[in-house]
């Protein structure tokens, strides 16, 4: 019997392995190939998925055996967003932007619930299916976002500060389709059943109690933790540790009654108030990014060919009523709450498409008879081609958005505005705005970035001060970091060969760069990291070996200073010293050491 366990657990694994690798070498195969089209790469994704599913080659047939795999995508991904959070960027509108939140899916849903029912689909089942698709994609939405670097601009923020209020609304949804069930099924022993309001408020209660109690806990102990595990200056322990946080907080706040994605938010946010926060996003980048590949091929194996060409024509209608509704619905509510019109509709078409958290309710929907097999599949091909397409929505929102700039602000706000009122004066702003201050900030900030605050770097700073240079240090040693952040200067912890390290440190913007650490590899790569973001600034790298030099030359650095040969340099110069002195001291040893001419008599 243990043999045929142990068999048994044999296939299992080598059948996940030969899923990964049909999934990661067709996933690889469409986006190259859909490079050549400038098809961003999520959609190409998702196309790969719809390839390779069941329900079409069926080269995987089994997309719920990658489901652990999917899950860490997107908790990594949700930690990463909440490690570069800033919380003061929504200082004064959180409660206008639940409000928004909450408000668009509510709108949503009362607009499209008569336009479903006009297509001959019951009143329960239609309910279903707009709550399914009032919530917006997180996962898809920000990772486009964050791939164009537009998390900090104010279309970036009221997106994912949207989405995350949906989120929450979904443990609403989820908890009301008993109800719907009851409706749809027309259960007469069901009729006098009552819901326990009371009991269902206690238990979120108990839920919020416990992340309030999650998240201080995460405060007082995290930055302890990860400054221990920081003194070794080992980064894949502060990597391991880090992911291991994202995890357990993810478990804690599914166990609460939240979602998985939450907790790991939460952990990246308590995270992003600490100077490690830099180096980690660099660290668990590459990882995310290889898991989420796999989460968006697997959400496109959802989607059915058969089910496509069949009701081709019911499906395209569907995503067309359902970007058009959901773009209006939220464009208007923001633009309502005294959000510009310009930024209110770019904000409105990057949520008009569905989330894989529709999938999750039309399942649990499915489960308990609400929704029939064609109703779903159809109701999961338009989910899948709105998050197709959304990269490419979010790119015309962009380019459109600049025409409504002209559109004044609400009537209603605009007399407050009027009032000197401080929500009227946030939103006031724009994506190129923020920017640019961001940039000038910088500016002003780091005109040099000195890589290394060892001996070297410790010298040229006390030159760059006295010539009152500002200067900002990237530096591995926590203590360190800890020290000179106590002293007022501007720092970043991280490992200089990471770009996001680099960018944090205001690398982009520099005047010079100075490579000062003693690792060579380490250097190298910042060297050609920093040409790459800076085209403009100058690098000055110390090297160990002279053929260290040369490939850094090649990598694009300005000046390079070689140890050996400034040790050779010095070595000769001072050996040189030496002998030019000895050598002087016995020409006078000599000259002292010659007796005087004698004296002749006749002279006398």
């Amino acid at each position: 019997m243990p043999h045929l366990l142990t068999l048994a657990s044999a296939d299992t694994q080598a059948s996940l392995a030969i899923d990964l690798l049909i999934i990661l070498a067709a996933a690889s195969i469409v986006a190259i190939a859909m490079q050549r089209v400038r098809l961003a790469v999520i959609p190409a994704y998702l196309l790969a998925g719809a390839l390779i599913g069941p329900n079409a080659f069926g080269a995987v047939t089994s997309p719920e055996s990658l489901e652990a795999i999917s899950r860490l995508a997107i908790i990594l991904l949700m930690f990463g967003i909440g490690l570069e959070l800033d919380l003061s960027a929504y200082k004064g509108r959180l409660l206008s932007l639940v409000l928004i939140g909450v408000a668009s899916c509510v709108v949503s849903v009362a607009v499209a619930w008569p336009v479903v029912m006009l297509m001959g689909v019951s009143a329960p089942v239609s309910l279903t299916i707009c709550l399914a698709l009032s919530t917006s994609s997180t996962a898809v939405v920000l990772r486009v976002l964050a791939e164009r670097r537009e998390l900090r601009t104010p279309h970036g923020r009221m997106c994912f500060a949207i989405s995350a209020v949906q989120d929450f609304m979904v443990l609403a949804m989820l908890a009301s389709l008993p109800m719907i069930a009851r409706w749809a099924t027309g259960d007469p022993n069901d009729t006098g059943t009552s819901v326990d309001w009371l009991a269902i408020l206690g238990s979120i209660g108990l839920s919020v109690g416990g992340l309030m109690l999650l998240t201080v806990a995460g405060h007082v102990l995290l930055p302890r933790i990860m400054q221990e595990a920081a003194r070794g200056r080992n980064s894949e322990v502060m990597l391991v540790l880090s992911t291991a946080v994202a995890i357990g907080a993810a478990a804690a706040t599914q166990a609460l009654g939240f979602s998985a994605e939450l907790g790991a938010f939460v952990a990246g946010y308590m995270l992003s108030r600490t100077p490690f926060r830099h180096q980690l996003s660099g660290q668990i980048g590459p990882l995310r990014d290889l898991f989420l590949a796999v989460f968006f091929t697997t959400i496109g194996m959802y989607l059915s060919p058969a089910t496509l060409a069949q009701w081709w024509w019911l499906v395209l209608v569907g995503v067309a009523l359902l970007v058009t509704i959901k773009t209006l619905a939220t464009g208007f509510i923001a633009w309502a709450f005294g959000t510009p019109a310009a930024v209110a509709a770019v904000v409105a078409l990057s949520l008009s498409a569905g989330s894989e958290i529709s999938l999750v309710l039309l399942g649990a929907a499915r489960g308990m008879g609400i929704v029939s097999e064609v109703v779903m599949a159809n109701t999961i091909a338009v989910v899948v081609l709105s998050l197709i397409l959304t990269p490419s929505i979010i790119t015309l929102a962009t380019r459109f958005a600049p025409r409504l700039r002209t559109v004044p602000l609400a009537p209603w706000m605009r007399s407050y505005a009027a009032k000197g009122a401080a929500p009227a004066k946030e939103v006031l702003v724009d994506a190129e705005s923020v920017a640019e201050s961001e940039n000038a900030r910088r500016r002003a900030a780091s005109r040099v970035v000195l890589a290394g605050y060892g001996v070297v770097g410790r010298a040229i700073a006390e030159r760059l001060d006295q010539m009152n240079v500002p200067y900002t240090i990237i530096e591995l040693n926590s203590s360190t970091v800890r020290r000179q952040t106590e002293l007022g200067r501007s720092i970043v912890y991280g490992d200089i060969s990471r770009r996001d390290v680099l960018e944090a440190a205001g690398v982009r913007n520099a005047d010079a760069v100075i490579l000062t650490v003693p690792d060579d590899e380490a250097a190298l790569r910042a060297c050609e990291s920093v040409r790459a973001l800076a085209p403009g600034a100058f690098i000055a790298m110390r090297s160990s070996y002279l053929s260290k030099g040369m490939v850094a030359t090649r990598m694009g650095a300005d000046h390079v200073t070689v140890e050996e040969m400034a040790t050779a340099e010095s070595m000769a110069r001072e050996v040189v010293k030496h002998l030019s002195a000895r050598a002087e001291k016995r020409r006078e040893a000599d000259a002292a050491s010659k007796p005087a001419d004698p004296v002749d008599p006749s002279e006398s």
